[in-house]
């Protein structure tokens, strides 16, 4: 009788440590699995802010580069069948589908980060660590001459520009889109690269639109 309760009492403490074991084991598998999830979610976080921050880069040294020109030197948007690194848009050539466009059409077509566009000079560095180089692009979406009967009034163009950047190591591009107003007459109105959409407004003293005048994120 004692040996077969002894018995009883091994086989019994087994099954219990066999269960705690069991359960121990679904506690760490849970918390590794969290765990993982959770480090997954900070790399998506990191490469997001990395990929939104190239893309603003992008824009800004767009904005830059259209207010560096001097106030007579309009550039002259293509008006069809543009080649790739046209280096402004007439309005409605930008393809509607810009979101879905991949890393090569960007490559071909858009202008990088940092780069003087008609020179292909690189001006500043931009790169940001982890991210490809954002690029971008310029549409005249409208254009005001100035009216005779208001002297002192410039002509205006409306420029649509859109920025992306790829995100790495995978996902989503993020593509950025600004409307930035850009007055022309006086030869004197130029700010050197990289400039300042606010300082450049200020030194024109135009009494029309100036800068940047609206965003968002398109993707």
């Amino acid at each position: 009788m004692k040996a077969a309760f002894r018995h009883r009492q091994t086989g019994a403490a087994l099954l219990l440590a066999m269960l705690l074991l069991l359960l121990l084991s679904g506690v760490v598998t849970t918390a590794f699995s969290d765990n993982q999830w959770q480090l997954r979610i900070a790399s998506h976080e990191v490469a997001e802010a990395r990929a939104e921050a190239a893309a603003r880069s992008a824009l800004a040294w767009a904005e830059d580069w259209l207010l560096s020109r001097p106030g007579d030197q309009r550039p002259p948007p293509c008006p069809a069948a543009c080649g790739a690194g046209t280096l402004v848009l007439a309005a409605g050539q930008a393809p509607a589908d810009l979101e879905s466009r991949g890393e090569a059409w960007w490559l071909g077509h858009a202008h990088a980060d940092g780069i003087e566009p008609d020179t292909g000079v690189l001006l500043a560095s931009r790169d940001h660590p982890g991210t490809p180089l954002g690029r971008w692009l310029v549409e005249e979406a409208h254009f005001e001459p100035a009216n005779p009967a208001e002297p002192g009034q410039p002509d205006t163009s409306y420029y649509r520009i859109v920025a992306r950047a790829a995100r790495a190591p995978r996902g989503e591009a993020v593509v950025l889109e600004a409307i930035v107003a850009r007055p022309w007459g006086d030869p004197a109105w130029l700010d050197a690269l990289p400039g300042s959409s606010p300082g450049f407004c200020r030194q024109a003293d135009a009494p029309v639109h100036c800068g940047r005048l609206a965003w968002r994120r398109r993707q």
